[in-house]
């Protein structure tokens, strides 16, 4: 068989990457490894609005999960880890409670930065798109964005003074093609101690698709902060752009937390969102949301939720 020059650029690529971190392992003495084990349960009662306005009622889960953290140490300096985390159907009646949610593990090489493969985050949302992400319930609708999370992934981290840079790349190999299916790149910095600024960018190269983003939190004070995003989806092959901002603020008094946020999409969408939260205890939290959404081109919908949260 003979060999592309593609395919012998991406071998000799994975060879080097082996190499490096071979030369930087030395052997230590064999420990067990430190696990963490974590979760929530998360149950609320939702009142939304259909395309038609209709509304429906429904007591339902929302997002609740438990995970395990691995941590060992491989050599001076050099850490392994790992982290498994489903997602719990509560309200699931047959025998598949269970759905992947997080699995993956890694290398931490220091200096020479951390290296994992799985099923993991995107990085362009935890530069950019997280930044407005701060609703239990709704919140987050306008963002362009590819995926929050995804299998098939490899994210390489690393940091230079005081900015923070990483790299994803996707290699499914579902739509038959060889090569990395998505490349996303992100970059994100404290400018002071309470200004915070990131930004990003995702390649959809099967789909010929490419989306920009830039997002800001600021801390107006210990109780009071602001964040903002600038998302843009761009379809390479008809040159058509999405544009969307997204802004909100949080106000924490006492052990509640109170949230406000806007979004729109540019001539689509527009999303304003209300929020409350309440700790109860180091582990118990109750929260009520509420989202109406202007639909320029058919009817406006409204939706709310009250919930219930226990983390562990």
């Amino acid at each position: 068989m003979k060999m592309t020059k593609k395919r012998a650029a991406i071998g000799v690529a994975i060879i080097i990457a082996l190499v490096a971190i071979w030369s930087v392992m030395k052997p230590a003495p064999a420990e067990a490894a430190e696990m963490r084990v974590y979760g929530s349960l998360n149950y609320m009662l939702s009142n939304n609005e259909n395309a038609s306005g209709v509304a429906t009622s429904k007591a339902e889960n929302n997002g609740s999960a438990i995970g395990v953290d691995f941590t060992s140490n491989l050599a001076e300096g050099i850490d392994g880890f790992a982290k498994l985390e489903v997602d719990i159907d509560a309200d699931d009646s047959g025998s598949s409670p269970f759905d992947s949610k997080l699995a993956y593990a890694g290398v931490d090489m220091g200096d020479k930065g951390v290296l994992s493969a799985g099923r993991q985050n995107s990085v362009f949302k935890g530069a950019v798109t997280s930044k407005t992400d701060v609703f239990p319930e709704f919140g987050g609708s306008a963002a362009q964005k590819l995926f929050s999370r995804d299998s098939h992934t490899v994210i390489y981290s690393n940091s230079l003074g005081a900015i923070q840079f990483d790299n994803l790349i996707k290699v499914d190999g579902a739509t038959g093609k060889s090569g990395v299916d998505v490349y996303e790149t992100a970059a994100s910095m404290d400018l002071t101690d309470s200004l915070n600024i990131g930004v990003a960018y995702t390649d959809d190269k099967v789909n010929a698709i490419e989306y920009m983003g830039a997002g800001v939190t600021f801390d107006l004070s210990d109780a009071t902060t602001i964040g903002l995003t600038h998302t843009i989806k761009e379809v390479e092959s008809t040159g058509a752009e999405t544009t969307a901002n997204e802004a909100v603020a949080s106000h924490t008094m006492g052990t509640t937390t109170l949230s406000i946020g806007y979004g729109e999409i540019e001539d689509g969408n527009k999303y304003t969102t209300v929020g409350a939260e309440k700790k109860i205890g180091t582990n118990l939290s109750m929260y009520a949301g509420y989202e109406m959404t202007d639909v320029p081109t058919s009817t406006d919908t409204n939706n709310m939720a009250a919930g219930i949260k226990f983390t562990f």
